[in-house]
């Protein structure tokens, strides 16, 4: 059957916030609690986001959601990065530091979606 959120014994969604605040116990004590409990995968490996879900499964018979990172093309050429680029070094060597340089980086978007597919959580949400 599939899942509803008018299914919710509460009206609550746990949020998936990504870089520490949420974590598999929090999104199990949500869904325990009647609502939804949400596990982000930003910045995470897929390995890691597997063993997320499945520890926030062992917690709740509950549903569980998942959000991930959209990857997203960039909108300026490396020309105008590394223009950009330049006007911080000014800025950063009066604070002793370097500008980094650009690691594009998809999240492991592919990897994330398999997780998604194997791990079959009741709803999964998008961002950026």
């Amino acid at each position: 059957m599939p899942f509803s959120l008018h299914d919710l014994p509460i009206s609550v969604v746990g949020a998936p916030m990504a870089g520490g605040p949420s974590t598999p116990a929090l999104a199990a004590a949500v869904s325990n609690a009647g609502g939804l409990g949400s596990l982000p995968a930003g910045y995470l490996t897929a390995e890691r986001f597997a063993e997320d879900i499945a520890a926030a499964r062992s917690m709740t018979g509950g549903p569980i959601a998942v959000n991930l990172f959209v990857p997203q093309p960039c909108a300026a050429g490396a020309e105008e990065i590394d223009a950009y680029r330049e006007q911080l070094v000014p800025l950063a060597r009066r604070y002793g530091v370097e500008p980094g340089r650009p690691r594009p980086d998809d999240d492991h978007w592919q990897a994330k979606l398999d997780v998604v597919a194997d791990t079959a959580p009741e709803a999964v949400s998008f961002t950026f």
